[in-house]
């Protein structure tokens, strides 16, 4: 038995090769589902920092500032491009304080935040920060967030008659500490 060698028989490789290839399989839509969600999670996080951000420039600029849909090439205001903070100087013309664009595979499917006397959608903080349509009116309303490759996952972001943000998930249990959507 001296010239016999150790090691492994090619069934006992293949075996373990097909258990790896088992829990890969098992473990990797459940991983996938997990960046998804975190993907979603971090832009409605986005969305309400720079929401807070331009309540804060408002407060200590003494000037409204506005959050709107960011303006494609086609001119066109649309939420699932982004959004952009402008800031109303004393003459009354709007000045770009910064720009951001929605992560790939990630779409705001909502029209929230539309004034209705002007059909334009967006939030304007006043000196005193409080989130008003252009006519003056509360802007309590919500976007809804969503993945494009997984259409469950969602996040509601929601502006509180209190001016409070909040992130839900309408899908969450009902049983956490989570308010309904």
């Amino acid at each position: 038995r001296e010239g016999r060698e150790q090691g492994y028989s090619l069934l006992e490789l293949m075996v373990v090769i097909a258990l790896i290839s088992l829990i890969f399989m098992v473990g990797a839509p459940q991983i996938q589902a997990q960046f998804y969600e975190r993907k979603l999670e971090h832009a409605a996080r986005q969305f309400i920092y720079h929401a807070q951000f331009a309540r804060q420039r408002a407060l200590y600029g003494g000037r409204d500032m506005l959050l709107e849909p960011r303006v494609t090439h086609d001119d066109e205001a649309n939420w699932n491009s982004g959004w952009q903070l402008e800031g109303i100087s004393a003459k009354g013309s709007p000045e770009m304080i910064l720009r951001h664009s929605l992560p790939a595979n990630i779409a705001i499917y909502s029209k929230g935040f539309t004034d209705p006397h002007s059909g334009q959608s967006q939030i304007r903080f006043n000196p005193a920060g409080a989130a008003k349509s252009k006519h003056g009116g509360f802007v309590a309303n919500r976007l809804v967030f969503a993945h494009t490759k997984n259409s469950s996952l969602q996040r509601h972001v929601i502006l509180a008659a209190s001016g409070r943000w909040r992130i839900c998930n309408p899908n969450s249990a009902t049983n956490r500490k989570e308010l309904p959507c």
